[in-house]
């Protein structure tokens, strides 16, 4: 059957990229507008789904917001993306759950290590993949994060290991094995586990969030910024997260508000770039209470926060004073308020902080014989790529050494 399919995409976004590798293993052929070089196909786009985000995926009029790939194998009557999970054995000898930095650090030595080895993650790459540029990663001055994360997973598979794209939902202790179930609803055991699930942006909780994401409040500027091309945004957060958001925008929108409760917690070097930017104005000491519009976001609302003498220290404390509540015109937000741990599959199951972080000693092992966590979901201070990729391999070494003595 021939299928009349739309793609509205967006050049190095990650999501848009897993959606058509999806498409060209369906062998089907599709019309694609790149929303950030088509303005007219960008505001069609925004007036057929009500959506300012990117993929959009239209097939045979149905719309498929985001890279849903088990909503477009359905619409296409194709194999599910995780249909090739049929062929993947039940059992084996570690499982690593996720597929950013340090879960792909600990995939390669796994495979140097001769480990039988099954890598279940979502999308591949985790958080790196939404940095526009990364340029603390030794060896790489200055590398897309998706690219970066391209060559980890393409460096894991040329080890030996496998890695499916599923998402863990819980694990259990069966039989002297892990038993790990999965959103494809699979089962798969193991002697020993690697955690290495990451963590995910933080909402901020202000009223009318909800409502208006990804109808004007996105949490990835590589993805989503270049649809705000000469508008206004917000940036929500003072640390690098934020940053590193404020800086993409400001060579994409008109005007850029950033705005944080704290004074600036940030990289130096970050924060002496923006204030070089004539096109990005601070908010530091306010809190967003509310976000409101039409179909689209249109306002954000923030009141001041009482900083006591400490907060006040703080660099760019003082650049804009507070004042009452004050109600800003923007098209568009980006959320980095911070990122929470990926841990909901093993609670009850691990010792976690009041983080929900994994907790682990400097060698990555938990509470939990055989189970073994690294990077961004535990307990570590450092969150960081690099970080992440020693813990990675520490986390592999701690199960190599396990593995060998049951």
């Amino acid at each position: 059957m021939t299928h009349e399919i739309t793609v509205y995409s967006l050049e190095g976004c990650p999501h848009c990229r897993n959606l058509k590798e999806f498409l060209a293993k369906q062998n089907v052929s599709y019309t694609n507008f790149d929303v950030g070089k088509d303005e007219a196909a960008a505001n069609r786009m925004i007036e057929l789904t009500g959506q300012r985000g990117v993929p959009v995926t239209i097939i045979d009029g149905q719309i498929v917001i985001g890279d849903d790939l088990m909503k477009v194998a359905v619409l296409l009557d194709a194999p599910s993306p995780a249909s090739e999970v049929k062929e993947i054995p039940k059992d084996h000898e570690l499982i690593i759950i996720g597929s950013g930095a340090a879960g792909l650090s600990a995939a390669m030595y796994a495979g140097r290590k001769g480990l039988e080895t099954l890598v279940i993650g979502g999308a591949v790459g985790g958080m790196a993949t939404k940095s526009s540029s990364v340029e603390n990663y030794p060896g790489f001055p200055d590398i897309p994060g998706d690219d970066l994360m391209q060559k980890f997973a393409e460096h894991a598979r040329a080890s030996g290991v496998t890695i499916i794209e599923d998402v863990g939902l819980s694990i259990r202790s069966e039989n002297g094995r892990f038993v790990i179930e999965t959103l494809s609803e699979k089962e798969y055991t193991a002697k020993s586990v690697i955690a290495a699930t990451g963590r995910s942006p933080r909402l901020s909780g202000a009223t009318g969030e909800a409502e208006y994401l990804g109808k004007g409040i996105a949490v990835c500027t590589t993805c989503d910024g270049p649809l705000y091309r000469g508008k206004t945004v917000a940036i929500l957060g003072g640390g690098n997260t934020a940053m590193d958001m404020a800086i993409e925008m400001a060579g994409i929108a008109s005007q850029v508000h950033v705005i944080s409760a704290t004074p600036l917690d940030a990289d130096s070097v970050l924060i002496g770039r923006l204030t070089e930017m004539k096109n990005v104005t601070f908010h530091t000491g306010f809190t967003i209470t509310e976000f409101g519009g039409g179909k689209l976001l249109e306002y954000v609302k923030m009141v001041p926060v009482n900083a006591g003498p400490e907060q006040k220290k703080g660099f760019l404390a003082n650049i804009l004073p507070s004042s009452p509540e004050k109600k800003l015109k923007v098209d568009g937000a980006f959320l980095g308020v911070g990122l929470d741990p990926n841990t909901a599959m093993f609670e009850g199951f691990v010792s976690m902080n009041a983080e929900k972080e994994i907790v682990v000693d400097i060698n990555c092992k938990t509470n939990v014989k055989g189970l073994f966590a690294a990077g961004d979901s535990t307990s570590i201070s450092a969150k960081q790529i690099a970080s992440s990729v020693g813990e990675g391999v520490k986390a592999l070494l701690s199960a190599y050494d396990h593995l060998r003595k049951i």
